[in-house]
């Protein structure tokens, strides 16, 4: 079944194209399903990796590194716009919700030269095992994520990890024939994650935050560039709010919002540095599991 899967399809255009509407709309679907929302289930139309198995799945059954580029291309290109046009109806945003299609519109652009030398995969040699192993590195990282997650939100998300885990396997055994090559592909998938995460770890550091006001909607104009120093590094967000009465008249009081964009681990109580050009301020935000963020007043 891997083998046909990975290089026995008969993939044409036609069945490419119509491959890609039924997926954008499946997965369109299942995204606006209440039942399924914040689930491992919904996971497919936020993190890569189900689609990291199209692309490899079309690599594999195309006949030429153009071939390659350009149906994953197409492929993407239909999709990805395709599971956001029918979410708009049901979401809040309404056609706001397009504002989160530019990333994958970025990667699909990047699904051409990824196409073109992803089809070197079906050498068989250690070309495949180079050019595959990027792949299966972010892969095991988005299954470290969802793992990590799980663990602080249990069972959240855990199968999401677990299928991250299947289709290493799916794609480490169905592009590759020899075992050397997929001993080889998953340490070097392992020795990349590891760099990966190790450059990307949260480490304690300044991030600049500025906050401006519209002038007709407040009657005011503010605007505050604010450094933050702690331990949660960039993980932490904050927005700076200033407070107005019914009339649009300030009060005088200011109000600071942290949004904690890390996992369950960062939940605790941290004693945060607000560093603006004219003044310093130390302020104890206690971190709530229930919504991720609070307030803290002035």
């Amino acid at each position: 079944m891997l083998t046909r899967l990975f290089g026995g399809l008969n993939l044409s255009w036609p069945r490419l194209i119509i491959a890609a509407i039924v997926i954008g709309a499946l997965v369109g679907i299942l995204m606006t399903i209440p039942a399924f929302k914040d689930t491992s289930v919904t996971r497919i139309g936020v993190i890569f990796y189900w689609w990291v198995l199209f692309g490899t799945i079309i690599i594999a059954n195309s006949k030429s590194n153009i071939d390659s580029a350009l149906k994953c291309f197409v492929f993407f290109l239909i999709s990805q716009p395709l599971i956001y046009l029918i979410q708009v109806p049901y979401a809040e945003m309404g056609w706001g919700i397009f504002g989160y299609y530019r990333y994958w519109f970025y990667w699909t652009v990047a699904t051409l030269p990824m196409g073109y030398i992803g089809y070197w995969i079906k050498c068989q040699n250690i070309w495949s095992a180079v050019i595959l192993a990027p792949v299966i590195a972010l892969v095991l990282l988005e299954a470290l994520g969802e793992f990590n997650y799980a663990l602080n939100h249990f069972p959240k998300y855990l199968l999401s990890g677990v299928f991250c885990l299947i289709i290493v396997a799916i794609m480490i055994f169905g592009v590759l024939r020899q075992a050397q090559l997929r001993i080889v592909t998953l340490a070097l998938a392992v020795v990349f994650a590891a760099i990966i995460a190790f450059f990307n770890r949260a480490t304690p550091e300044d991030r600049a935050f500025g906050l401006s006001y519209d002038l007709t909607e407040y009657g005011v104009t503010t605007a505050q560039e604010w450094a933050i120093k702690s331990p949660l590094g960039e993980r932490a967000q904050l927005s700076i709010e200033d407070s107005y009465d019914e009339n649009g008249t300030p009060t005088g009081e200011t109000f600071y919002q942290l949004y904690i964009n890390g996992n369950g681990n960062d939940y605790g109580q941290y004693d945060i540095k607000l560093s603006s050009p004219s003044e310093t301020k130390h302020c104890h935000f206690e971190i709530s599991e229930k919504d991720n963020s609070f307030t803290c007043a002035e």
